[in-house]
């Protein structure tokens, strides 16, 4: 079966929500690697304009462990209705691909 990949975006308001969430996805090994990005974001949330400062985290993982992924971050979010959004990942370098595999894996 041929692996395939993706970069998840979430963003949070709290750092030590994506602090915590780093260091789980990492030891749990569901995610190879990641990157927070500090944004001023604004949106419509029940009506009205809201604005924030948030942490958006970028994680490179594969396809098959989205919900695993998904399941974890729900557990330690604290927004009602967080950003969770996948993109599919592809690259020519299959060195890079190979890291995120076996990142990724039980066993090594």
């Amino acid at each position: 079966m041929k692996n395939k990949y993706c970069m998840i975006e979430v963003a949070f308001d709290q750092r030590k929500e994506v602090e915590e969430a780093m260091n789980t996805l990492l030891d749990k090994r569901l995610v190879s690697g990641c990157q927070v990005v500090e944004s001023s974001s604004k949106w419509r949330w029940k009506g009205k304009l809201e604005s924030s400062k948030e942490y958006l985290l970028f994680m490179k993982t594969r396809e098959s462990l989205v919900d695993a992924i998904y399941s974890t971050i729900k557990k330690i979010h604290s927004y009602e209705c967080f950003e969770f959004a996948i993109f599919s990942m592809t690259s020519n370098h299959r060195d890079y691909l190979n890291w995120i595999k076996e990142e990724t894996e039980d066993e090594i």
